[in-house]
């Protein structure tokens, strides 16, 4: 079957979803049918992975049971509590304390009323309700281990959940001890619905790839996130941040930026690799950025960034004409967390925590129509080697000569039973046409022998005394090229071997 050689993936689709269209070309993400403002104007956290789940909003009721369901399976173990009291200690980063957290919660721990089924009628058929009652699972605990490592971390201890308070401020919560203000709650949960899904990014897709296999959904996710935690997909949220602050406090952002280019750094925050053009996400959380800072009376801080995002974007236009550079989503999301109280230490473990929902929901759906993800790849290694004994390694492949090479070449009638076979000084010959290393496929196409077995042992019987194999392909040695010299002056010599 033929292939395409696209080693980023960029141009093969590998799946048809359900769940998201992303469309770089108009910058526009759809979720389940709805364009991300509206869902992030008007839905709550667990309303959007209801209708990611489901590819429906829920009813008032089922909404209620969604809720009461994943506030259910927040707690941690204490085997899990310990190992992240442990990994704090040790000053891990965050997300390795969700990788770890993820992998060692058991799922079992439910009682019967906690694994009624909440997920019902739902379009992803998968057979096994537990598979169904993990997704809440992961998706309640998360939260949880983030806010539970970043306490041990500071020397302070966890603090239980209140079953009274949503998922976002409850993780809010869980972080400060304090019930957020309706402003952090609303600013964090538009973060959470806007970040909560967004195609087969890398993350995503390593999720499918690992349940593709019929692997269980705890290794999928955790495989998941430790691509996620990678500078280039999640985790540089707290670099962004870094860069706004570091601009805000010098308050000149075109000399920073022009400074970054000039020494061939990227400008964090800017460029995505779907988009061609601003990122919807980037519009949203930006909106909700600017609400939020109104009202907390800091629009010192948003204006620096919107001056800032102008700055670097004419400046990105006018270093790179062709292309149309804009803000990402972390570049209002890092904004916008850090007004709401997020440490930046726990940014992109924060986006975990709502992206997990999206993970899970692409693993249903693999695992709805599962086909094994088995990509090719492309060889471009040394071919036509065979095997050298142990004994005649001294000269790199030769198994006839098996004195160690000389400086000087021996008379040309002593190589001669070296050079008995004509098909060997065939491959003599056309090498000594070329001025450069040629491939071995260029190279047995110049001989006349038909069988690649045959082809392969003369060859083998040449190297590396005649022949070198290297990186660029074959070539003479000067001793193979001494050796044709004397042989091509030498009409009846030449005449005899070819006979």
């Amino acid at each position: 079957m033929p292939s395409v050689f696209d080693p980023e993936l960029e141009s093969i689709t590998v799946a048809e979803t359900k769940l998201c269209d992303v469309d770089g070309e108009a910058g526009e993400l759809i979720v389940r049918g709805y364009p991300i403002e509206e869902l992030a104007a008007n839905a709550g956290y667990e309303e959007s992975l209801f209708l990611l789940l489901e590819g429906r909003l829920p009813t008032a009721d089922e909404l209620e049971r969604f809720r009461e369901a994943l506030s259910a399976r927040r707690a941690l173990p204490p085997v899990v509590d310990d190992l992240l009291r442990e990994a704090a200690r040790a000053d891990g980063s965050p997300m390795d304390a969700v990788r770890m957290g993820v992998a060692a919660v058991p799922l079992e721990t439910m009682d019967t009323a906690q694994n009624a089924s909440v997920i019902t009628g739902t379009e992803v058929p998968v057979a096994a309700e537990p598979v169904r009652q993990v997704v809440l699972r992961l998706v309640a605990v998360v939260p949880t281990i983030v806010a539970t490592y970043w306490r041990y971390q500071r020397g302070q201890e966890p603090i239980e959940s209140r079953p009274d308070l949503d998922h976002v401020a409850n993780y809010l919560y869980l972080l400060t001890g304090e019930k957020p203000t309706p402003a952090e709650r609303r600013g964090l949960e538009t973060f959470f619905v806007t970040v909560l899904e967004h195609g087969l990014n890398p993350s995503t897709f390593t999720a499918r790839t690992v349940v593709s296999t019929e692997s269980d959904l705890v290794s999928a996710i955790t495989a998941a996130v430790g691509s996620f935690k990678g500078p280039r997909h999640g985790g540089n949220l707290d670099s962004v941040f870094a860069t706004l602050r570091e601009v805000h406090d010098a308050g000149d952002g075109e000399r920073y930026v022009r400074k970054r280019l000039e020494a061939g750094e990227r400008l964090e925050g800017f460029g995505h690799r779907i988009y061609r053009v601003r990122d919807p996400r980037a519009a949203v959380l930006a909106a909700a950025a600017e609400r939020f800072y109104e009202r907390a009376g800091e629009d010192d801080l948003l204006e620096s960034i919107r001056e800032f995002e102008t700055v670097a974007e004419g400046v990105l236009s006018e270093r790179m004409p062709t292309r149309d550079v804009r803000a990402t989503v972390e570049f209002y999301a890092a904004a916008l967390l850090h007004g709401v109280g997020v440490p930046p230490a726990l940014f992109t473990a924060t986006f975990a925590a709502s992206r997990v929902g999206g993970w899970c929901a692409h693993c249903l759906e693999q695992l709805a129509n599962n086909g094994l993800v088995r990509p090719t790849g492309r060889y471009v290694g040394k071919t036509g080697r065979n095997w050298t004994p142990l004994d005649d390694r001294f000269v790199a492949g030769d198994d006839l000569v098996r004195t160690p090479a000389r400086s000087s070449l021996e008379p040309v009638s002593e190589t001669l039973s070296v050079l008995s076979e004509p098909n060997r000084l065939q491959i003599l010959l056309a090498l000594a046409e070329r001025e450069e290393p040629i491939a071995y496929s260029t190279l047995r196409a110049s001989v006349s022998t038909e069988d690649k077995g045959q082809f392969n042992y003369h060859l083998r019987q040449l190297r590396e005394y005649f022949v070198a194999d290297r990186e660029e392909g074959y070539e003479l040695t000067d001793a193979g090229r001494t050796v044709v010299d004397a042989v091509l002056t030498e009409d009846r010599l030449l005449e005899d071997l070819l006979e």
